[in-house]
């Protein structure tokens, strides 16, 4: 089995076999008819934007740090990127708070009404 990062550098570099790309993209968009199924009778997935609030410039100083904390701040939006779903973050902190985000993932090309959804749902999570 061919590790994560050596085909995405072979993808980029363009020396990926086709069989391997072809194999991939079959097994997500299999992944996403299987998701969908599930999440398709819902009005939305909710969830935080980001799994942690801003890292300090110190915690992001070293090639691990920045690593670590990139990570965790792009995992839960990663999801719905890779699923090829439409969503919205909106704010739910309080003034004088580091920013953090309410995430609402709808169906793939449903952004009109997941927006419509934001629309409502967005008075109930502004910070009070």
């Amino acid at each position: 089995m061919l590790d994560a990062d050596v085909l995405a550098w072979r993808l980029r570099d363009g020396r990926a076999e086709p069989k391997l790309v072809f194999d991939l993209l079959h097994a997500r968009a299999d992944l996403q008819k299987r998701v969908s199924a599930v999440t398709e009778n819902y009005d939305a997935v909710v969830m935080p934007t980001c799994a942690i609030t801003a890292p300090t410039l110190q915690e992001v100083s070293t090639p691990e740090g920045f690593t670590k904390k990139n990570l965790l701040l792009l995992r839960n939006t990663t999801i719905g990127n890779f699923l090829d779903r439409c969503a919205i973050s909106l704010p739910c902190h309080a003034a004088g708070e580091l920013p953090v985000g309410f995430s609402l993932m709808g169906e793939a090309m449903a952004d009109k009404r997941l927006l419509a959804l934001a629309r409502s749902v967005a008075p109930a999570v502004a910070a009070h």
